[in-house]
């Protein structure tokens, strides 16, 4: 440490060759201007340097000098980089009775606090930048590869590509996109269970020794908690945020306290002295008083945090395991329902559109050349509406067992089997659509209720539900529908032609 940095802070050395100057100034000042001058003036200084030399052979040592030499010893005991180096000194310079050198530690400790306290809110600020920054920002070239994945989603036997899937759901915007889309997952809670494990902030805080412990108990509980899908993906940044703003004041708390327990020693030196009422005694007082005032309101804020985070805790906590198990069933047959409805509407409207032929002498003509392995495309629709139409049937009867729709999943199925025409095939699908878009609703209902019995909080991301657009088979349906008061004037719905048209 420079010894500017604290005035009084001279050298021994320093100390000495003043003091020979000072002799030799008033050596000077006494002797008369005359030939001997010089020589009168060079016994004067050598009998100070004398003096101090016999003075010291003799045991006895200037007051000064002897204080000079301890403050250099308590500048010995300081690391610069490292405040906490000044309370050993300051205490060292009360025990001498170096209450000047001791308040001058004391200014220059809190100095070197606040600045290393700016440098490391500068720190965090930066941090907090960057990571607002990257989650603000949108990387267009991943969501165009989202976007073109999600096309890619299902194969042509309409089950789940599970190569395309797994790269999706790597990458936050691949996630949104299947999300959106609900064909796969309905909703981003239960990504781990999927097999692409989300990102997890909270182990930064978590796993960093230097983080004050009870944050770090914090993080831990919000990393297992957004493992197990219970924390919802878009709340995590305000949660890590919470968790900085957390680090920054208990960590400037500690250094107030440390800062108050400096400031009280040098109070009861100057009290021992009789100095309460001096300025310096005062300072320090007024500077404890407005540190203890910043400690208390972070004590009443970390109380109110603990509250809100206790009722969060109460509202997230986790279903019992066999209500869990219940709800992964929920969202089973919802993701399934769902999946299954999606595909059969759009079949409804690939029969309106004329794509897959159903006359006698087009189904004649379909099976003769499939049996010669022809890959027309009137061929391979057909193909591949009779393999849709055998899972259809299976899957609608498996979602709807036992429940209120299963007798109308059974009459659609039977009118399935026997249709013979587009419009019969088609009116049969698009019950069965409607029906399994109605499993959809049920399982989201089935969770809200299971969940309001429990004493839990609703899911933050509910399944999405079904609304197709009404299909329209006949002018006869046409006309139904628009005197349906039901359906006001602009709804759309589908005309025979598979054309959406808007109710007048």
């Amino acid at each position: 440490m420079p010894s500017e940095i604290l005035g009084l802070f001279t050298t021994p050395e320093q100390y000495q060759q003043n003091q020979l100057a000072q002799a030799r100034s008033r050596a000077f000042q006494e002797v008369q201007l005359d030939p001997f001058q010089q020589a009168a003036l060079g016994a004067r200084t050598a009998g100070y340097q004398f003096g101090q030399a016999v003075g010291g052979a003799l045991g006895g040592q200037d007051p000064q000098l002897q204080r000079i030499t301890q403050r250099q010893q308590l500048l010995g005991m300081i690391d610069p980089s490292n405040p906490d180096s000044y309370a050993q000194a300051i205490q060292a310079a009360l025990q001498t009775g170096d209450q000047e050198a001791a308040f001058l530690l004391r200014n220059e400790m809190m100095k070197v606090r606040q600045q290393a306290q700016e440098q490391e809110m500068q720190g965090f600020k930066r941090t907090d930048y960057l990571t607002q920054r990257g989650v603000g920002m949108r990387d267009q070239g991943l969501t165009n590869r989202a976007n073109e994945l999600i096309g890619q989603l299902k194969n042509s036997d309409g089950t789940i590509n599970e190569q395309v899937k797994a790269e999706l759901l790597s990458f936050p915007q691949g996630r949104t996109a299947i999300s959106e889309q609900a064909k796969v997952l309905p909703d981003l809670r239960r990504l781990g269970a999927a097999g692409a494990v989300e990102d997890d902030p909270f182990k930064i805080f978590a796993q960093d020794a230097t983080i004050p412990t009870n944050v770090r108990t914090l993080a831990t509980q919000y990393s297992n908690s957004l493992t197990k899908g219970m924390i919802d993906p878009e709340k995590v940044d305000a949660k890590v945020k919470e968790l900085t703003d957390m680090t920054q004041r208990i960590q400037q708390f500690d250094q107030n306290q440390a800062q108050i327990k400096s400031n009280q020693a040098l109070m009861d030196s100057y009290k021992q002295q009789g100095l309460q009422t001096s300025q310096a005694y005062l300072a320090i007082a007024q500077s404890n008083n407005s540190l203890a005032q910043q400690n208390a309101a972070f004590n009443r804020q970390m109380k109110s945090d603990e509250v809100v985070r206790k009722a969060e805790e109460k509202a997230n906590k986790p279903l019992r395991p066999d209500l869990a198990k219940d709800e992964e069933a929920d969202y089973t047959r919802a993701s399934e329902a769902r999946n299954l409805a999606v595909e059969a509407y759009d079949y409804v409207n690939s029969i309106k559109a004329g794509n897959i032929k159903f006359g006698l002498k087009d189904r004649a003509s379909i099976a003769a050349r499939s049996a010669l392995g022809s890959n027309d495309p009137d061929v391979v629709a057909r193909n591949d509406f009779e393999r849709f139409k055998t899972r259809l049937v299976n899957e609608s009867l498996r979602l709807n067992k036992g429940t209120q729709t299963e007798g109308d999943a059974a009459r659609s199925i039977k009118e399935l089997q026997g249709a013979e025409s587009e419009v019969d095939a088609a009116k049969a699908i698009n019950t069965l659509a409607e029906l399994n878009a109605r499993k959809v609703s049920d399982a989201q209902k089935s969770i809200e209720r299971r969940r309001v019995n429990a004493g839990s909080r609703l899911p933050e991301v509910p399944i999405e539900t079904l609304r197709f657009e009404p299909q329209t088979f006949t002018q006869q349906d046409v006309d139904a529908f628009l005197k349906n008061p039901k359906y006001p004037s602009g709804s759309i719905f589908v005309d025979p032609k598979g054309t959406r048209r808007v109710k007048p």
